[in-house]
């Protein structure tokens, strides 16, 4: 059976929102920081994707296994300020948004050379 193309997970969120390129940062996920309101919204994202994908209820969770869900792909939308983290499924990719005042940038600590 021949693969079949899909579209790269960025240019999937661009044409989504109706951006342009120059207007979303992807970042490592280890340089973003989530307040506790934004960790409610991604274990509860995380809980209804698995919940659809599997039929099994998944209110207990993990927070680190919901977190690891949404971070294939971790973008800055510069437009809004908001951060989108998205999860490369299988058959397709499920972006969650995560508004501007629930997450920031880790501060470097130590030395860099």
């Amino acid at each position: 059976m021949p693969e079949t193309y899909r579209q790269p997970v960025r240019e999937q969120v661009l044409e989504a929102l109706g951006q342009t390129q120059d207007s979303l940062h992807e970042l490592d996920y280890e340089d973003v920081a989530l307040s506790a309101a934004g960790l409610q919204l991604v274990r509860r994202a995380a809980a209804t994707v698995l919940r659809r994908l599997t039929g099994m209820a998944a209110e207990d969770l993990p927070l680190s296994r919901a977190l690891a869900l949404f971070l294939d792909h971790v973008f800055w939308n510069e437009a809004t300020g908001g951060l989108i983290l998205c999860a490369e499924l299988s058959d397709k990719s499920v972006c969650l948004p995560i508004p501007p005042d629930c997450w920031g940038i880790k501060p470097h600590t130590g030395y860099e050379q």
